[in-house]
C-alpha cells in the first residue's frame, strides 16, 4: 500500500486546529484544571505533545535529509515494524476512549506552568507547523528502509512514514484526553 502523506497533512491539520481553536480559546482557569494531582490540565497535555516534539522533529529532520529524493513515477510503499504495528495500536484512541491507560515516560512529563499559556500553545502550533513540513518535505524523497529512532533511542526504529502515523496517534489520543476533561468540567 502506497504511503498517503496528504492524508497525514489532512489529520495533523485537524490536530492543529483543534488546539488552535477549541484549546486555544478556552479561559486560563479552564485549561490549567485538573480534576486531582495525579492528573494532567489540557495546558499541561499540550505542554507533553511539546516534549514529545522535542525528541522527535529532529530525528525526522535527520532522517529525511539523509533519504535520497524518489525518482519520477516512484512510488513509496508502506512499510512497519512489528513493534511500531504495536505501538499504533495501542495508542490510537478507539472512538471518545482511550484504548489503554499508559504511564509516560519521566523526560516526557508536562512542564507546569499555569501562566504560560500562550508560550505553550504556540511553541506546539509552531512545532506542528515544523512536523508539517516535514510531512511534505518526506512526499519526495525515498524513504524506503529508512528508520529513525523512536523515545526509547536508537534500539528501538520506526520507518518515518510509520513515526508520522505513530505521532498523530499519540496525538489523537491526547486530544481524547483533553475532551474527556472538558467533559469532567461540564
Amino acid at each position: 500500500m502506497e504511503v498517503n502523506f496528504e492524508q497525514l497533512l489532512q489529520q495533523s491539520n485537524r490536530i492543529k486546529n483543534y488546539i488552535k481553536s477549541d484549546v486555544g480559546e478556552l479561559p486560563h482557569a479552564t485549561l490549567n484544571w485538573k480534576s486531582n494531582e495525579k492528573k494532567w490540565s489540557p495546558l499541561e497535555v499540550v505542554s507533553h505533545l511539546n516534549r514529545v516534539y522535542e525528541k522527535y522533529l529532529d530525528n525526522f529532520e535527520r532522517a529525511i535529509s539523509s533519504a535520497p529524493l524518489l525518482s519520477d513515477n516512484q512510488i513509496l510503499e508502506s512499510q512497519s515494524t512489528l513493534m511500531g504495528r504495536i505501538s499504533i495500536y495501542m495508542m490510537k484512541p478507539k472512538g471518545k476512549k482511550r484504548r489503554f491507560k499508559m504511564k509516560t515516560f519521566d523526560f516526557f512529563n508536562p512542564v507546569t506552568e499555569p501562566e504560560k499559556k500562550h508560550e505553550t500553545l504556540d511553541l506546539f502550533l509552531k512545532n506542528k507547523e515544523t512536523f508539517n513540513d516535514l510531512i511534505k518535505q518526506a512526499r519526495a524523497k525515498n524513504l524506503k528502509n529508512i528508520k529513525m529512532p523512536t523515545a526509547l533511542g536508537e534500539k528501538v526504529k520506526f520507518y518515518v512514514p510509520e513515526c508520522f502515523r505513530f505521532i498523530l496517534v499519540h496525538e489523537d489520543r491526547h486530544i481524547v484526553q483533553i475532551a474527556g476533561i472538558l467533559e469532567e468540567l461540564k
